[in-house]
């Protein structure tokens, strides 16, 4: 394990004992980097060199998910080349899974991307307890034209109370049907590289099989050069990443199938293992 702290980025690099294929690994709207740390390790155990990567919510990055500069991804792909790593990848969950698939649309030199837990556009940034009035990212030093919260209503208390269980998943709806437009879906054709999406059937927090869906659809019709795959888990939660973590407990799935969500963290992992081997 090596800690990296550079003025471009910050990360805790997991090798393992090949330098053929590296990972980047990003965590979502959790923030901090402890999510993806264990991300890595899992993979690295099991010999895939991991680099978790920090984007936001630690002490030398941004303290909101917002104008979040893409280079930094670019900076840890080329950290991974420059240390002989020939073929390089990124591993996002949830809205890493947003930053993977964009990264990996504007940076030729990554080669895969896995999307767990997807979106199919660019949203609103997060400035807690509420939206950011601004874009997610940034890129070149401007920012990405975003699916906009602001005519959409959204109510943390209303939906606990409705549904039992921390998400968002009709408002993310209604923003795909109400905001999204060609300029702030993400350009998925333009990666350079097989593209690997995990989802659950009845994700909560958004909703990833419905936008792991079109962007199946964008990759035919764009006729994509690569192979690509989504596989949709039921039972199964938001959480399909191979941490362990009380934060499932806030997902109705995760109550009533606990043990069925485990079983569909296990495959999800091994369905990622498996196709990286191919690659």
């Amino acid at each position: 394990m090596q800690t990296i702290f550079r003025k471009d980025f910050q990360g805790v690099f997991y090798p393992s004992k090949t330098n053929e294929k590296a990972m980047i690994i990003v965590s979502g709207s959790d923030g901090g980097i402890k999510w993806a740390n264990k991300i890595a390790s899992v993979y690295s155990a099991h010999g895939i060199s991991s680099l978790a990567v920090a984007y936001w919510k630690t002490k030398y990055t941004s303290k909101t998910l917002a104008l979040i500069p893409i280079e930094i991804i670019q900076s840890a792909v080329l950290w991974l080349k420059n240390n002989g790593y020939s073929k390089v990848g990124i591993y996002g969950v949830s809205k890493g899974a947003e930053l993977a698939l964009i990264s990996g649309s504007l940076i030729t030199k990554i080669e895969f991307v896995i999307a767990v837990s997807p979106s199919c556009c660019v949203f609103e940034g997060i400035a807690m307890p509420h939206y950011a009035n601004a874009s997610s990212w940034t890129w070149s030093g401007k920012p990405l034209m975003y699916a906009s919260f602001h005519n959409i209503s959204v109510s943390i208390i209303k939906n606990i109370l409705k549904k039992h269980e921390f998400g968002f998943v009709e408002q993310y709806l209604d923003v795909l049907e109400k905001n999204r437009n060609e300029e702030n879906t993400i350009k998925v054709e333009n990666i350079n590289g097989p593209i690997l999406l995990l989802s659950a059937k009845e994700d909560a927090q958004w909703p990833s099989a419905e936008m792991g869906k079109m962007i199946c659809d964008r990759l035919n019709n764009k006729k994509f050069a690569f192979s690509f795959h989504h596989e949709i888990f039921y039972p199964a939660s938001h959480i399909l990443c191979p941490v362990k973590t009380k934060m499932v407990l806030a997902y109705r799935m995760e109550r009533q199938y606990k043990k069925e969500c485990e079983v569909a963290r296990r495959q999800a992992l091994k369905i990622s293992l498996d196709w990286i081997e191919r690659l």
